[in-house]
């Protein structure tokens, strides 16, 4: 395991009762950076209290904003690092899957590896994922369990929306031909509910991105991937 080539980023919202848990197994397997969106439970002072240092934003800007800022923190601020992993910060995705992720990355040459959930609860999901598997042959684009080759990232990640970042960056890598791969993980019971505003959003959530993806065209490279024009 190259610990000290891979920063894990976990973007945490009200997740006081897990991010401790999810910090402290996380950082067996390299370097932690938390991105904090405008908590208002206790998980900053949780933070304080255990003296960890994390990124804050001063207002909510959502899950997938915090990843890039992470990001683009790590441009700016990490030397000699090779590979960044995000993971959720509600115990539902388990760290112990980062380092089989990212031997899987290596032993295959991959430039971004998913850790593909044994279960969802979401029925847009499981559609989402049946689209993904037969037009990019690509398993769970919105897992938050994934690692990606630095040098990748920095190639693209100007081109990708601060709303849709799991999926936009899926597009562009196949897009520009970057290999992509997934490995089965299991997944935990999640602790407490969605910070997402429950099942019924998140539902509407990933069929708005279905249709932006499938339908509008959103991206430019949209045209060439599924042929509407």
């Amino acid at each position: 395991m190259r610990k000290n080539k891979i920063v894990i980023i976990i973007p945490c919202f009200n997740e006081g009762n897990t991010i401790y848990k999810v910090y402290k197994k996380a950082s067996r397997y390299g370097k932690v950076l938390i991105v904090d969106d405008c908590s208002s439970d206790n998980s900053r002072e949780i933070l304080y209290k255990k003296k960890i240092k994390f990124l804050k934003n001063n207002q909510n800007i959502g899950y997938e904003a915090s990843i890039i800022k992470g990001i683009k923190f790590i441009f700016k601020n990490y030397k000699y690092i090779k590979y960044v992993a995000t993971i959720d910060a509600d115990g539902e995705l388990l760290p112990k899957f980062i380092p089989i992720l990212l031997r899987n990355l290596i032993k295959s040459d991959l430039d971004i590896i998913i850790g593909s959930r044994n279960t969802m609860n979401r029925f847009s999901e499981h559609m989402l994922k049946f689209i993904f598997n037969i037009k990019f042959n690509i398993d769970d684009p919105i897992s938050g369990l994934k690692i990606y080759k630095l040098n990748v990232l920095r190639k693209i990640i100007n081109q990708i929306s601060n709303k849709h970042f799991l999926v936009d960056i899926i597009i562009i890598s196949y897009y520009y031909e970057f290999k992509i791969g997934f490995c089965k993980t299991k997944v935990d019971k999640r602790k407490g509910k969605a910070k997402v505003g429950g099942n019924f959003l998140m539902n509407i959530k990933i069929l708005k991105i279905i249709f932006n993806t499938l339908l509008k065209g959103r991206f430019f490279l949209a045209k060439k991937l599924w042929k509407f024009v």
